[in-house]
């Protein structure tokens, strides 16, 4: 079944982007006492070999789920996608699906979800098991090409006099605000929900942040839906009423009174005496332009990277085949591995090519009994710089010989090591900088009540600590790192009340594939993104935005990246960087050459274009 609204042009459905908006009905419930949590998964097939792209959330106790979190995808209409979609109920926190209950999934390929000529097209499928004839419930998917647009609205809203629910209808509501977006001129889809008020009839929700994309796919005039729900525990959410608008008609209340509007019923409007069952405020309301990571750099933001590598006993013996840092064969070296593919992708953002590199968990000196948490690879703790990821893959094998193996894997004193960099430099407008710590370990940590100490007090810092995984342990423990990033959550102490002022540290299993090079791709690409949103939330919260590229002469003869930067290429490990190439043409203030493209015969620096501070359309700014 599909239905099909708005068209486009030939050459606008040959390339560009397509996003899945992803709902499902009358699911097989898999919980005895409750309904199932759905949570939906797609893979993408690489090399006959299916890959997973991305989940969205998982939604508690209901059959009938309509997923907030979609995918984008790059569509070619000459190399389409083979798509998978599943459908898992879960069970626990883990991000292991081994671990959660299979509910049922559907192949198709993305052209098959576009209807030539049309821009949005809905297409339902029945969720099957192998083997099994009968369907497991049905996958609505949403398809509609994407309109680029950098702009970001934030909104803050609140009800008031919201009609009671729950028994008897007596009790005050426990409310939570649902945006949604139209899909044609009936349904909608929702984008956003906010965390639940309880016992309120006048709630205030937190504000948020959402891009001008996911509200309206930057059409200013599109319908979005904003509803208010009481919120059961069995997933039978109530609806109070909803209000329709559209971003055009907010944004004519911005900077003057709050805009309000009629909470409406369905079943209450035939009622000659119903007026509404509450009213909404936008209480604020402003667009802002959506930097990236790469708008910072070009800026003249330093990436300043550290790396910490894992020495404990765990590891294997290093002689011997299997070990991870193994010395028989260096290019089968799972460290080696991790290194190359996240140093050579995040150290393009790093101009100066400074990298301080530890290593913890091994005894510099056999016949002594203390284990060291915490050595310069290069041998001196005072200077423990190298040059550029080449320079600690150097260092990493030139020590690794004098090294005996031992143990526990304690992080916490490279992770105070990081916090006194971070410390020594702190950003402003004209001095932007941010540090990243690349720590790569075998297992578990024996000390993560320290080491979560450790990350909450750094998350006030410009930091970001990313923990990569190697060889075939089970990182099910270390996943509560990313708790934060997951849902909302915030990383709390298990020691003391201390909470993680924001994102800070991101875990992710980086392991070495023989056979599938693009294996990885994913995780890189994600790990990537967490670590540019970070920076962002860190910049934005103390008003630093990205400067004005730097544009100044040079000789046109010397190349602007250094020998070893341009060894890298524009292909990482199946990982195209060519974009962080022009990232990395931004100049620092104060340098002494230019960057960016010059001109061959005189060596003046070319224009390299300036984003405007705000996205928005000229219909937007004729209102």
């Amino acid at each position: 079944m599909e239905t099909t609204s708005q068209t486009l042009n030939h050459a606008e459905l040959q390339h560009g982007k397509v996003e899945l908006l992803v709902s499902c009905t009358d699911l097989v419930d898999l919980d005895t006492f409750t309904a199932s949590d759905p949570q939906c998964v797609l893979s993408i097939k690489q090399f006959g070999q299916w890959k997973e792209y991305g989940r969205t959330e998982a939604i508690v106790e209901t059959l009938n789920p309509q997923f907030t979190d979609g995918f984008i995808l790059d569509y070619n209409e000459e190399a389409p996608y083979q798509l998978l979609f599943a459908v898992y109920d879960i069970d626990s926190r883990s991000s292991d699906l081994r671990h959660h209950d299979y509910v049922g999934s559907v192949e198709l390929s993305l052209s098959s979800l576009i209807k030539h000529g049309n821009k949005t097209t809905t297409t339902s499928r029945s969720l099957r098991v192998p083997g099994c004839p009968q369907a497991r419930g049905w996958i609505n998917i949403t398809a509609e090409f994407v309109k680029e647009t950098r702009s970001r609205a934030l909104l803050h809203l609140g009800g008031t006099k919201l009609d009671k629910k729950g028994v008897f209808s007596m009790s005050k509501t426990d409310v939570y605000l649902q945006v949604c977006r139209s899909i044609n001129s009936v349904d909608f889809h929702p984008i956003y929900r906010t965390e639940v008020v309880e016992k309120s009839q006048d709630p205030r929700w937190r504000p948020f942040e959402l891009s001008v994309q996911k509200i309206c796919n930057g059409d200013h005039d599109r319908a979005i839906r904003l509803s208010c729900l009481h919120s059961k525990r069995n997933g039978a959410d109530e609806l109070i009423g909803y209000a329709d608008t559209t971003l055009g008609d907010i944004y004519k209340y911005q900077g003057k009174t709050c805009m309000m509007l009629d909470l409406m019923e369905p079943k209450k409007k035939s009622k000659k005496s119903y007026k509404n069952s509450g009213i909404l405020k936008v209480l604020q309301f402003r667009l802002d332009m959506q930097h990236t990571l790469l708008d910072y750099v070009r800026g003249g933001c330093l990436i300043k990277m550290m790396f910490a590598i894992d020495f404990t006993a765990s590891n294997g013996d290093m002689t011997e085949a299997n070990c991870l840092h193994s010395i028989t064969d260096i290019q089968d070296n799972q460290y080696v591995h991790a290194i190359k593919r996240m140093g050579n992708l995040l150290s393009h953002c790093a101009l100066d090519q400074q990298f301080p590199a530890f290593g913890f968990g091994a005894k510099l000196d056999p016949s002594t009994p203390a284990v060291n948490h915490c050595f310069a690879l290069n041998g001196s703790n005072s200077k423990p710089y190298v040059r550029g990821v080449q320079g600690v893959l150097d260092s990493y094998q030139a020590i690794l010989p004098q090294l005996k193996f031992a143990g526990p894997s304690v992080l916490t004193p490279v992770l105070t090591k990081a916090l006194q960099y971070a410390r020594q430099t702190i950003p402003s407008q004209d001095n932007q900088c941010y540090h990243v710590l690349v720590i790569i370990t075998d297992g578990v940590i024996n000390d993560m009540d320290q080491a979560i100490d450790t990350i909450i007090e750094g998350s006030s810092l410009p930091l970001s600590i990313l923990v990569l995984g190697v060889g075939p342990a089970d990182f099910t423990t270390m996943e509560h790192l990313n708790l934060n990033s997951i849902g909302g959550h915030i990383l709390k102490s298990h020691t003391n009340s201390a909470k993680a002022v924001r994102d800070n540290v991101h875990f992710a299993a980086l392991r070495k594939q023989k056979y599938n090079m693009c294996a990885n791709d994913t995780i890189t690409r994600e790990a990537l993104a967490t670590i540019s949103k970070q920076l962002i939330e860190y910049m934005k919260a103390r008003g630093i935005s990205p400067n004005r590229p730097v544009l100044s002469k040079c000789n046109p003869m010397v190349n602007w990246m250094s020998d070893e930067s341009s060894d890298v290429g524009d292909n990482v490990d199946g990982i195209d960087t060519s974009f962080m190439s022009t990232a990395s043409m931004s100049v620092k203030k104060k340098r002494s050459h230019s960057l960016g493209p010059t001109c061959p015969t005189c060596g003046a620096a070319m224009e390299a274009g300036l984003a405007s501070w705000v996205n928005v359309s000229d219909s937007m700014l004729a209102r």
